[in-house]
């Protein structure tokens, strides 16, 4: 953000709308370089890192103003390390988050404050975690999901120490992974879908047929792709929006609106929402 602050929009909001609250002032704890929100709708809190502080912010949904926390996650216990990226599981009451520095994830309780040591470490070579990013939660099936370097690699929620993926979605016909652009990933664990985004490096945005007439990823489009649950290697997606002059996909920071049938896509100053409700089809 170009400035310490959360700026809380209508959800119909279109154009260069006001935001209705904002988040803002000395007493939040903000840094700058926050650049995640984690939205608890069951307990109605914020979760926001701060990188600088090596901190984890939680606050009152409803939070307005100069704000304070409700809790402050921080201190050597808790291994807490430039932490940019949260999520949280209300039904399990947990906060994960994912530590490029230390290629592993760390899992809190929910209502951890203060110092708080982690309840588990995911970490070791078996793990193939390579300066994670981000991590998302699947409370319903029990999986968790991570961005790394190369790939969206996928755990058992209660995966602890050095335990190796179920899955790991990886190679050239993906186009995933943090040098690629990919920067978040969710899952809709109702119909059993991985979501993520990015934005392929090169001057040039297009997409080409490989030798064996499948997609690849070529150039620097942005595009949104969904992989369903069991995906596993060099698997294509099973759906791709294409950032074209008519998507104009802002960048891969990524919110979903199942009920709505609504993708989220943020970045570049922009918000920018996708009715494609075939992507959230429930499956029986």
């Amino acid at each position: 953000m170009s400035q310490p602050r959360i700026s809380i929009y209508a959800g119909s909001a279109d154009g260069n709308a006001l935001p209705t609250r904002i988040i803002q002032g000395a007493k939040t704890l903000q840094a700058r370089t926050s650049h995640y929100i984690a939205v608890d709708s069951v307990h109605d809190e914020l979760a926001v890192p701060n990188p600088f502080a090596q901190a984890i912010l939680m606050f009152h949904g409803g939070a307005n103003g100069n704000e304070p926390p409700i809790r402050v996650l921080q201190g050597p216990k808790t291994l807490l390390s430039a932490v940019d990226n949260v999520a949280v599981d209300a039904v399990h009451d947990e906060i994960y988050t994912a530590s490029y520095v230390t290629d592993s994830i760390l899992v809190y309780r929910r209502l951890a404050n203060g110092d708080e040591a982690p309840i588990r470490i995911l970490h070791g070579p078996k793990t193939n975690l390579d300066r994670p990013i981000r991590v998302e939660v699947d409370p319903i099936n029990n999986l968790m999901a991570v961005v790394t370097d190369h790939a969206i690699a996928v755990y058992n929620r209660t995966d602890q120490g050095d335990v190796a993926p179920k899955w790991v979605i990886s190679g050239p016909k993906t186009g995933v992974g943090t040098r690629f652009g990919t920067r978040d990933v969710k899952l809709f664990p109702e119909g059993k879908k991985i979501i993520a985004g990015g934005s392929l490096r090169g001057r040039e945005a297009r997409s080409a047929e490989s030798s064996t007439g499948e997609q690849e990823f070529r150039g620097g489009q942005r595009f949104l792709a969904v992989w369903e649950y069991g995906d596993n290697g060099d698997v294509a997606p099973w759906a791709i929006l294409n950032s074209t002059p008519t998507t104009k996909i802002p960048g891969g920071r990524l919110a979903l609106n199942a009920e709505g049938g609504d993708l989220i896509a943020g970045g570049d100053g922009q918000v920018s929402v996708y009715h494609v409700p075939e992507v959230f089809k429930r499956t029986k």
